[in-house]
């Protein structure tokens, strides 16, 4: 039997999503950091799918883009003909398969694997030729509406565009989730008609037409309403980053992480956080980032597909981007960490610190107001306040290179490219140009010379009054 054979998923993916107001396609406005589109083929994964086919129409350019790297197939709707014809776009694509489709819709993020796995099974322990899912919400707008018969089992589905007032007023709903038979599929599909309205064939009629032909057609009820939320327009998109949001953040806290404050701490789906970490309020993590175990991150730090180690310290304010901090770091607070900037294991980075395309050894320290950009810093160097790795000289952009041990002083600029050999001193207020030896002392100022009576000569005797 088909229903005992491989799963496929199917994703409706191919509508022009209007509401959103947005150039962009809206399957591909992210929820927690992740295209909405993908939180749906990941489903396929969870669910053990053999294939993924997703059905295509506006945006499809930019929507292949995003698919490039899923293990997913594409076809497409050329014209928007409504759920039914959809698809029937992927009718060759299945020819010959025996087992269930589970169709799902690219613009609903939020359901969960278990959720399926429920309609799955009802799909095949009650033999049906359909299942479908289904939900009893407060708020029905916008959903067709399932009748029952006398004895409770459905009868069909009404689309609220061709609803009554008195049908319009039931609260349990098509959430458009369906399993079948392919074979069944498109032999109901094909006789779907366009008397509607919307001169659009729907795939809510395939119900109609199973029953009338004597199939057997099952429901599985939704428990956790927030699940079948459907992304229409902005407000349905803050939505669902909520409620994502919010079990995110519940699952790390059964991980051993500590949220200060759940409710403004921004987690998004594609992270990584070790056990014993605390997470103080305006936190926010970013796809591809990884925290290891026993860190700290203080108030309002953004973090971007970073890797920060064990027992790092990450003070206010802080914005690491595409950026790995070794273990026992100390940022902070107000510090800028740019892509690929490597620091090593005991590092020190203070406030209003950039470091930008860089590598810093064991123990080193810049603890304020420094630049540092396209250098390789050994270990142990000590960056003195104000210093600045003057890298770019308007038309490229030159490396520098600092020994293990050394110390620059406050308020130096060392003119890349240029290298300070192990244990190199750098004085104060010096512009460093050349290379310097290891152990000794570049001292690049004008010397300091006072000139005695010089603002009473300048100014007068009025200006000493």
């Amino acid at each position: 039997m088909g229903r005992a054979g491989e799963l496929v998923l199917l994703v409706l993916a191919a509508g022009k999503g209007t509401r959103m107001r947005s150039r962009q396609p809206k399957m591909l406005h992210p929820v927690c950091g992740r295209p909405m589109l993908l939180h749906v083929t990941a489903l396929g994964r969870g669910l053990g799918a053999k294939r993924c086919i997703v059905v295509l129409g506006s945006g499809q350019e930019e929507l292949r883009g995003a698919l490039a790297h899923e293990p997913v197939e594409i076809v497409v709707q050329s014209e928007q003909l409504g759920t039914g014809h959809a698809l029937l776009q992927a009718r060759e694509a299945l020819q010959g398969h025996r087992g269930p489709v589970l169709i799902v819709h690219g613009d609903q993020p939020l359901y969960r694997t278990s959720t399926l796995e429920t309609l799955l099974d009802v799909f095949r322990s009650r033999s049906a030729d359909l299942a479908l899912l289904v939900g009893e919400l407060p708020d029905p707008t916008g959903y067709g509406r399932i009748l029952r018969g006398p004895d409770g089992r459905i009868d069909r589905i009404v689309e609220e565009t061709e609803a009554s007032p008195e049908v319009r007023a039931l609260r349990e709903v098509n959430l458009g989730i369906y399993v079948a038979e392919a074979a069944f599929l498109f032999k109901t599909l094909s006789r779907v008609a366009d008397r509607n309205e919307k001169r659009e064939y729907f795939l809510t009629d395939i119900v109609e037409l199973a029953l009338e032909a004597g199939h057997r057609v099952e429901t599985a009820s939704l428990e956790d309403l927030s699940e079948g939320l459907g992304v229409n327009d902005r407000a349905d998109l803050a939505r669902a980053e909520a409620v994502l949001r919010r079990r995110i953040a519940e699952h790390w806290m059964t991980q051993g992480v500590t949220l200060v404050d759940p409710e403004r701490t921004y987690l998004d789906a594609d992270i990584e956080i070790g056990p014993d970490s605390v997470l103080e309020p305006g936190c926010r993590l970013r796809a591809g980032t990884r925290i290891g175990a026993g860190c700290r991150i203080e108030p309002n730090v953004v973090i971007d597909a970073s890797s920060i180690g064990d027992n790092v310290l990450i003070k206010p304010h802080c914005f690491i981007e595409q950026a790995r901090v070794g273990d026992g770091c100390i940022i902070g607070p107000s510090a800028h960490l740019r892509p690929n900037t490597q620091l090593e294991d005991g590092v020190r980075i203070g406030n209003f610190v950039e470091v930008k395309n860089s590598r810093l050894g064991r123990g080193t320290k810049a603890d304020h107001l420094a630049y540092i950009g396209d250098a390789d810093i050994g270990e142990h160097v000590t960056i003195g306040c104000g210093a600045i790795t003057v890298n770019y000289d308007g038309q490229k952009k030159s490396r520098t290179v600092i020994g293990d041990g050394s110390f620059v002083g406050c308020n130096a600029n060392l003119i890349a490219p240029v290298k300070l050999e192990a244990n190199a001193y750098v004085a104060a207020g010096s512009t460093i140009t050349q290379d310097v030896p290891g152990g000794a002392l570049a001292v690049g100022r004008a010397r300091q010379r006072n000139v005695e009576g010089w603002r009473q000569r300048r100014f007068g005797k009025r200006d000493a009054d």
